[in-house]
């Protein structure tokens, strides 16, 4: 009788293709996989691979990684979440996928308490959340009084000193600061945009570097009024909507790299008779329209950057209920490659494929929600080369 023997074999990957396959896994497993050998860890540590996965994390429209930062307001809460919530404002963390499930969606309660693991004693109440940019979110506290760079992943946060070129009354006015959060890739530097709104005058913008740890002031924004509390960023640009003097609104962009105002241009046929909205959906400059009369909503997507021929409306409904209080407006929060759109209107979410519903849920928390931004979850630090020192 022979003996059958049996030769373990193992087949060595080639290093890169390993390192293609770990640039799109989710933050939490990179974490376990840094235990697996020195090499591996050395890997998932360095600048290169943290920048890399966050750029394929933050466009590929995947909802398992996509999750929403809500600014809850317990008065709002329904009966059945009395169990999650402990105080009258929490920053509540859900993954995007949760919300089209049975149960409850909420994965991470963030109250005052937790916060101060981070190192800063923050009261939730006085929070608000003004953008999010590859695993980044910025928050302000105490009426924009203080701000904050912050990965709730990996609780790292970082404060962002005043500007030095602000006055004393610039500072304690009551104009409207705006603040916005974009990546200056070819820089490697995360970068916050601050515009100062004056009706009678230009508006004033600064511009702080988080690689430099400082403010300085730019061009100033002479386009027209604002109508965005925040920029969207889509290709290396902040984007705004703005109204100007004859009424007609225009998008604006402020490029981070040479950090100078451009015009962006609106699709052909889009009607002025609406209400629009500007976001970002899959890494795509994406412009919401609704009717004067809130029943008719579309979705337009500019495929290609800077080609006015190539916005493409994606999704249009003229179905929809009057939306009362929604997330920022009736909002889209993901696009995946394939087409499929996830809105939020009211307390409503709707995963849409062109006019075809795929799937629907109601969750009733998102009637309490004040602010919110999508954002994935990264390794990317605040403090960028510096990871020492609060």
């Amino acid at each position: 009788m022979e003996k059958r023997v049996e030769r373990e074999t193992s087949i060595e990957l080639p290093e890169e293709l390993i390192e293609e396959i770990l640039y799109f896994l989710p933050a939490k497993i990179l974490l376990r996989l840094k235990c697996v050998s020195r090499s591996w860890n050395s890997l998932i540590s360095s600048k290169s691979f943290i920048k890399e996965h966050a750029k394929k994390s933050s466009t590929d429209g995947n909802l398992d990684r996509s999750k929403l930062m809500l600014n809850y307001d317990e008065s709002y809460k329904n009966v059945r979440y009395m169990r999650v919530f402990c105080q009258p404002r929490s920053l509540v963390s859900c993954p995007i996928q949760n919300l089209l499930r049975k149960g409850d969606p909420v994965d991470t309660v963030l109250d005052s308490h937790r916060m101060k693991e981070s190192g800063y004693d923050i009261q939730i109440d006085d929070v608000r959340i003004l953008g999010s940019c590859n695993g980044l979110i910025l928050i302000s506290v105490n009426y924009s009084r203080k701000l904050f760079l912050w990965n709730p992943f990996t609780r790292k946060m970082r404060n962002i000193p005043h500007a030095a070129s602000f006055t004393r009354s610039e500072f304690l006015s009551v104009q409207p600061f705006t603040y916005s959060l974009g990546y200056d890739e070819y820089a490697d530097d995360y970068k916050i945009v601050c515009i100062i709104s004056d009706y009678a005058k230009p508006c004033q913008t600064h511009i702080y570097s988080s690689k430099n740890n400082t403010w300085k002031k730019i061009e100033s924004f002479d386009k027209g009024v604002l109508l965005d509390d925040t920029g969207k960023f889509v290709n290396g640009k902040l984007h705004w909507l703005a109204a100007k003097d004859d009424g007609v609104r225009e998008i604006f962009s402020l490029d981070l790299r040479k950090e100078k105002y451009e015009v962006v241009a609106r699709p052909e046929n889009y009607s002025k008779r609406v209400r629009p909205f500007l976001r970002e959906l899959g890494g795509y400059l994406s412009l919401i329209s609704l009717s004067s009369s809130v029943d008719d909503i579309s979705v337009w997507v500019m495929m290609k950057y800077g080609m006015r021929e190539s916005w493409t409306k994606i999704w249009t409904s003229s179905k929809l209920d009057y939306p009362g209080k929604v997330i920022c407006g009736a909002s889209p929060l993901c696009l995946k490659k394939n087409g499929d759109i996830t809105v939020a209107f009211g307390n409503n979410v709707v995963v849409y494929n062109g006019g075809n519903v795929l799937r629907k849920s109601r969750v009733d928390m998102l009637d309490g929600v004040i602010d919110s931004v999508v954002y994935v979850e990264t390794l990317v630090s605040p403090f960028g080369d510096e990871e020492h020192g609060q």
